[in-house]
């Protein structure tokens, strides 16, 4: 949408320039773009330092929960190591706490490759022999922890003199006997998994609540308070491991990904630098020379989104849109160029083109279907002098598109300069035949008083209100409203920015027949909204209706 956002100074057949406050605005554009390029060159280094610094902490999780599973699956096969072990010893014919029981423990646990003590148990849970000595002053830490096989239990235990902690497996046979093995940490967490020291890597393996066995390093890590967990739970024994590390060691290991993140974040914010303070270069050079070469050349084209009537499924017309297509087949948004069009008064050349082109394009297709209308946004400086109706009047009595056919739309969203003039100029607008819509209706500076003092033919309701149709009531009765006024002033009604049929339906139920929208269709090049005209609606063949219809 073409739209005005200052008052330029209008002379008759002049081209507006631009005003000093428009300079003064490129040039803190200009500055606030090389700050930003400062700014960015400074940051990317160090956001080159944040994501490789969030890249390791990520790498270092994911190698943590790994080493968490591995240690996991060491417990789960020691201990059916250590289980197999135990019945083998329960099911031996003779009195394992015999003759040469020690012995016999001890060749057991020099077979075993995991079982590192061995013991027997009474009734009342007294160790009756072991293999060695020091482990009849073992003490268990909490509570006996049962497993899914009926006769193995767990627990942890600390063994003297060094009060170690160790792993206990235990196979009770019946209430008479038990045989139990320790299990040392070192088979589940191999040294070459650890690194002890206050920055190294630290395991604790759990079995139960509140009972941990702690390899070196775990506190340490635990403790520097940068520290990184993993995790992992067996799914057949009571048993959770936890794998912790302050990070400093994965870190020195891998500080050659700090190297290369903040070089090329650094080489990417040099990069943006300098495209940004190119732009800024390039808008210095006079942005609106730029855009008459352009103009020139023919690339700014218009796009027409059809307006639907909603009731036959008939096209009723269409909006003229702009868009930019450069030399090199780029298509450039509105929202890029026409700020500084609206700024510089180069949106007056700007509005003229597009009529021509428009009249130009449809005009065959128009002659022989006179019902048909075309719209045209025009801004707030339009309506200043009565340079307008000259401009239409000698564009469209040359085209095959009738004057009656022309549909001239005036935002709301920016003040009219003088109420009284913009009055006139639209009577007089009116008088040739083209129609006048209120654009925008509700969202800007007019309010009631334009609809009630301009004397438009068209009310437009805005997107913003047909968003919310029915889904908000103020929103609804908004639109409510401007229904029955449009009615009561005898007006037509269009809907903008439909895009759902619930919209479609709520739009019919409440009068109003015409729309348009994405629901329909977007914008469309010429050849194609051409196509669809002449595919939709037939022409009119016989001259004498089609003067007539043109003439109203």
């Amino acid at each position: 949408m073409l739209n005005c956002l200052v008052d330029l100074p209008a002379g008759r057949g002049s081209r507006r320039q631009r005003s000093g406050a428009a300079l003064g605005a490129d040039f803190g554009a200009r500055g606030l773009n090389l700050l930003a390029a400062a700014v960015i060159a400074v940051l990317a280094p160090v956001t080159g330092y944040v994501g490789a610094e969030t890249y390791l902490h990520y790498g270092l999780q994911q190698h943590l929960a790994a080493t968490a599973e591995l240690v996991v699956q060491r417990i789960d096969g020691s201990i059916d190591r250590a289980s197999a072990n135990l019945r083998t010893l329960a099911a031996s014919p003779d009195d394992v706490c015999g003759p040469q029981a020690r012995d016999r423990l001890r060749l057991l646990v020099f077979n075993s490759p995991v079982l590192k003590e061995v013991a027997v148990f009474g009734p009342d849970d007294r160790i009756r022999c072991s293999n060695n000595v020091d482990i009849m002053q073992m003490q268990t830490i909490g509570t006996m922890q049962p497993t899914s096989q009926q006769d193995i239990f767990l627990s942890i235990a600390v063994v003297p003199p060094t009060d170690r902690r160790v792993l206990r497996v235990i196979m009770r046979r019946d209430r008479q006997q038990a045989f139990g093995g320790l299990i040392p940490v070192e088979l589940f967490v191999p040294s070459t998994m650890i690194r002890t020291g206050e920055t190294g890597l630290g395991v604790q393996i759990e079995a139960g609540e509140s009972v941990r066995m702690i390899s070196e390093g775990f506190e340490g890590a635990e403790n520097s308070g940068k520290d990184t967990r993993g995790a992992a739970t067996s799914r057949r024994y009571p048993v959770r491991v936890l794998v912790a590390a302050s990070g400093q060691v994965w870190r020195q290991a891998h500080s050659h990904v700090y190297l290369i993140a903040i070089a090329i974040a650094g080489a990417f914010g040099l990069l943006i630098a300098w495209l940004i303070v190119l732009n800024a270069r390039r808008r210095g050079d006079d942005p609106i020379a730029g855009m008459q070469r352009a103009l020139d050349r023919g690339e700014f084209i218009p796009y027409y989104q059809p307006i639907v009537d909603i009731d036959t499924g008939r096209i009723c017309g269409c909006e003229v849109l702009v868009r930019w297509r450069k030399a090199d087949g780029q298509m450039i948004p509105p929202g890029s160029f026409i700020g500084e069009a609206e700024r510089s008064g180069f949106i007056f050349p700007l509005t003229l083109s597009l009529m021509r082109q428009a009249a130009a394009e449809l005009g065959p297709s128009y002659a022989t279907r006179p019902s048909l209308k075309c719209g045209f946004n025009l801004c707030a400086a339009h309506f200043q002098d009565d340079k307008i109706v000259d401009d239409v009047q000698e564009i469209f009595q040359r085209s095959q598109m009738h004057l009656s056919q022309v549909l001239l739309e005036v935002t709301e969203r920016d003040a009219l300069p003088d109420m009284d003039t913009a009055r006139n100029i639209i009577a007089s607008l009116q008088a040739m035949g083209v129609r006048v819509a209120l654009d925008d209706v509700g969202t800007g500076h007019g309010g009631m008083s334009y609809l009630l003092k301009l004397g438009v033919d068209v009310m437009k309701i805005d997107k913003l209100f047909i968003d919310a149709l029915g889904a908000e009531r103020q929103s609804t009765a908004i639109v409510d409203s401007l229904i029955d006024l449009a009615a009561h002033l005898n007006m037509d009604v269009v809907a903008e920015g439909v895009e759902t049929f619930a919209q479609v339906e709520a739009l019919r139920r409440r009068g109003v027949r015409q729309a348009q929208g994405y629901v329909f269709s977007p914008p469309l090049p010429g050849s194609s909204f051409v196509q669809l005209v002449e595919a939709m609606e037939p022409a009119v063949t016989d001259s004498q209706p089609v003067k007539k219809a043109l003439r109203g």
